[in-house]
C-alpha cells in the first residue's frame, strides 16, 4: 500500500471505532434511562402502598394496568397476599432496588429488597414492551410480579 492509502485506512478505522463506541454508549444510556424510569414507577408503587389511606386494590390496579396481571382475579390474589405481609413481617419501612437487568430490548427485570420491621422480603418485577416497528410503541407493563423471603438468591447462592 502506498502511504496515502495507509493514512486513509487508519483514519477510516478510527472513525468506524468511534461510531461503534458511540452506538454502544447510546444503548447503555437508553438502558439507564429506561431502568431509571421503571425504578421510579416501582418506588411510587411502594410509596402509595405505604400511605395510611392507601387502598391496596386501587394501588395494585393502577400499577398493573395495561398488562396481563391486571385481571381482577389475579389482582385480588396479589392484594390478599400483600395484606398478609404486615401481620407476618411487620410494618413496611423502605424498599431499595438491588438488581436491574435488561434482556434484549423489550424485557427488564427489577429486584427490590422490601424492608419491614421484623424481616426483609424480595420483590421481583418483570416489565415488558411488545416490539413494534412503529413509533407508537406501548408503554412498559408488568408481566411478572412476586415477592418471597428467598434472601439467599440476592447473593447468587441458592
Amino acid at each position: 500500500m502506498s502511504p496515502p492509502k495507509i493514512v486513509f485506512a487508519i483514519v477510516f478505522s478510527v472513525l468506524i471505532g468511534h461510531v461503534a463506541i458511540g452506538s454502544a454508549q447510546t444503548t447503555v444510556d437508553s438502558d439507564a434511562v429506561v431502568i431509571s424510569s421503571l425504578t421510579k414507577r416501582v418506588e411510587a408503587f411502594f410509596g402509595e402502598l405505604k400511605l395510611p389511606s392507601a387502598n391496596a386494590d386501587n394501588v395494585f390496579a393502577d400499577f398493573l394496568a395495561g398488562g396481563p396481571l391486571s385481571r381482577a382475579e389475579q389482582r385480588t390474589a396479589f392484594v390478599d397476599s400483600y395484606k398478609k405481609l404486615e401481620t407476618s413481617y411487620g410494618r413496611f419501612l423502605v424498599a431499595k432496588q438491588v438488581h436491574a437487568k435488561r434482556v434484549g430490548e423489550d424485557l427488564i427485570f427489577l429486584t427490590f429488597l422490601y424492608e419491614s420491621e421484623r424481616f426483609p422480603l424480595v420483590w421481583r418485577f418483570a416489565f415488558y414492551r411488545p416490539p413494534l416497528d412503529t413509533l407508537e410503541r406501548p408503554d412498559w407493563f408488568i408481566v411478572r410480579l412476586g415477592f418471597d423471603t428467598k434472601l439467599e438468591q440476592l447473593t447468587g447462592q441458592q
